[in-house]
């Protein structure tokens, strides 16, 4: 029993040393993962500068371009009425424009159509004299004699 024990004992002092041999590598590599870290902390503070400097500019611009996006908006709505109004501006004139030529044919068919039914109503008069200067006299009605005829 006692090389059990004493192999018990050795295995034991073996799993400790492993243990401990473990232990170390673990900080170690702790050590390095740490030294590491830190360096990617120092990294990051130089970069948070410029980041910081980044998104401030950032958000200047898209400021600058909420502004520039409502002007856009504005004048666009500007132009829009403006188009509204001037085509109501051509909508009117164009039908004053077409009221003024039917009111101008409607005078110049007035003007030409009285001369004509005046001549026309001194032709029609001249022509209904004529005809009742040639005409002939009337003559004497003829009696028409209807003849019997015997019942068969």
């Amino acid at each position: 029993m006692d090389t059990l024990l004493m192999v018990a004992v050795v295995l034991i002092a073996l799993a400790i040393i492993v243990q401990a041999g473990v232990l170390v590598g673990m900080y170690l590599i702790s050590r390095r993962l740490t030294d590491r870290v830190n360096g990617l902390l120092d990294d990051s503070r130089t970069l948070v500068g410029p980041l910081q400097t980044v998104s401030l500019n950032l958000k200047t611009a898209s400021n600058e371009l909420a502004g520039v996006g409502k002007i856009a908006r504005e004048q666009a709505h500007g132009v829009e009425q403006t188009l509204n109004q001037t085509r109501e501006t051509i909508r009117l004139g164009v039908e004053d424009v077409r009221d003024r030529i039917v009111d101008t044919v409607e005078t110049a068919r007035a003007s030409i159509m009285r001369p004509v039914q005046q001549w026309s109503a001194v032709a029609q008069g001249v022509a209904e004299g004529l005809r009742v200067f040639f005409r002939k006299a009337p003559q004497e009605p003829v009696e028409v004699v209807k003849q019997e005829t015997p019942a068969a």
